[in-house]
């Protein structure tokens, strides 16, 4: 059975059952998953998912569908009673309809590489050799994770909107140990898998120079300090801000960004876009779930707010609030609107892939250039807030970090805590790496194209003895 066949079904079954409106999604999926530690590849698996998600609507009121291996019967068997149960639902706060216009679509380059379907063979080995490079340079032990597969997920809504795409993609995380408290890591993730061996052996070099660099480290003493925070950790904790230009967010007091529109709140060599067409990012894709063709958004423009992400129904929510006029940005998805798996499902405005401007420093410049008390970050963990409106957080720095001063790197450092506010952390970037790179993990769930960045004056307390 094809995906067409089944999306046109399930999309034609619904209508006919009493829905006005229904979006049919089919998601063909193999992941791998190659964990290591100790240096040794220890755990080996797969995961196939093939599965229907049918959103059906009737007069704002949802109803959303699973099917695992879908097949015509269990359409016909089960979709019939989700479209009757639709009247006994509450109409949805969120849902104020879908995107109704017939749209063409234009084809993205690097959403998929066929090489993909062959790397299982070619991952231990390379594993290894990543393993090894890292025992090379002195790490005592190694660990980590890969994740890679293939995807092809087809879209179809009630009118008419959508189409089936090809993606693949590889997640890479390795940490190496010099001893408990020395350690370092690096994350690797694309689509791309030309030079992927010289990828790993890097991530696999660099990990171990941080842990190797770390050793010895001093407690680090509380303070106001300027910091160097890598793409990873900037990743992170800047990802909070951009992510919560969403209405959805603001509405629900998860985002501090109320009442911040067209107002200046990063330097002017800032500006971050939501782009579902980059190359090589992780959520590129031709269209969003309601099939509206995937664009640009700009989010923050020369450091002043300039947009939110919407869907129909937020835009219209918007619109209804007295903010002002605007449209759909093509981010519409289906998910919960706290994380995909937690919660019921809604078809709300989910990001795509944050794309951070690249500045013109590489990170010994921004070393040399750092003559008071700098504290370089590498990675972060448990980043947790306090105050969501207000963007008060902590997160704990973990792996290598190190004290610079008069513009050198004068110890490693260990045991201290970022305790500020985003929105103040983002008015004070001093400056952007030219290290654009894309960066995805446990930590950082949006894709996000973003480089070194120095942010001045952060608040770090310390363990206390």
């Amino acid at each position: 059975m094809s995906i067409e066949e089944l999306l046109n079904t399930a999309v034609d079954v619904a209508i006919n059952k009493g829905a006005k409106e229904a979006i049919a999604k089919v998601l063909n999926q193999v992941t791998y998953q190659i964990r290591f530690s100790n240096s040794q590849i220890d755990i080996s698996k797969q995961w196939n998912k093939n599965i229907l998600e049918l959103f059906l609507a009737k007069r704002r009121r949802i109803n959303v569908v699973n099917i695992t291996d879908p097949t015509i019967s269990k359409i016909e068997e089960i979709i019939p009673k989700a479209a009757e149960n639709l009247g006994k639902i509450s109409k949805s706060l969120l849902y104020w309809g879908m995107a109704k216009n017939k749209y063409n679509y234009n084809s993205i380059e690097g959403l998929y590489y066929p090489d993909i379907t062959e790397f299982y063979e070619k991952v231990p080995e390379l594993v290894n050799e990543s393993v090894n490079q890292a025992l090379d340079v002195g790490a005592k032990k190694v660990a980590g994770v890969l994740y890679f597969g293939h995807s092809k997920t087809g879209v179809l809504t009630s009118y008419g909107n959508g189409g089936i795409y090809d993606t693949s993609d590889y997640q890479y995380t390795i940490r190496s140990f010099i001893d408990a408290e020395s350690s370092g890591q690096q994350n690797i993730v694309g689509r791309d898998l030309n030079g992927i061996n010289n990828k790993f052996n890097l991530a696999g070099k660099e990990s171990a120079k941080l842990a190797k660099n770390a050793v010895s480290g001093k407690q680090g003493k509380a303070g106001t300090y300027d910091i160097i925070m890598s793409p990873t950790v900037a990743a992170n904790i800047f990802g909070h801000i951009i992510n919560g230009a969403n209405p959805v967010y603001i509405i629900g007091k998860m985002s501090c960004l109320k009442g911040k529109m067209n107002k200046k709140i990063a330097p002017n060599n800032l500006s971050v876009t939501d782009n579902p067409l980059i190359e090589e990012g992780l959520n590129s894709r031709p269209f969003d779930f309601e099939g509206v063709p995937s664009q640009v958004t700009p989010i923050i423009k020369d450091g002043v707010l300039r947009n939110l992400i919407h869907n129909t129904s937020s835009a219209k929510i918007w619109k209804l609030l007295g903010k002002w006029r605007t449209k759909s940005t093509a981010n519409s998805w289906l998910g919960s609107v706290v994380m995909e798996d937690l919660g019921p499902k809604v078809l709300a405005p989910l990001p795509t892939n944050n794309v951070y401007s690249a500045g013109d420093y590489d990170l010994d410049e921004i070393i040399a250039e750092s003559q008071k008390p700098t504290i370089y970050v590498t990675s972060n963990w448990y980043t947790r807030f306090t105050n969501n409106l207000e963007g008060i957080f902590s997160t704990i720095p973990r792996d290598a970090m190190f004290l610079i001063e008069n513009g050198e790197i004068r110890h490693p450092i260990r045991k201290i805590r970022i305790a500020d506010n985003l929105l103040r952390m983002l008015k004070n970037i001093q400056c952007l790496g030219n290290d654009l790179q894309q960066v995805q993990w446990w930590e950082v769930e949006t894709p996000t194209f973003i480089p070194t960045i120095k942010v001045k004056d952060v608040s770090i307390t310390a363990a206390t003895k």
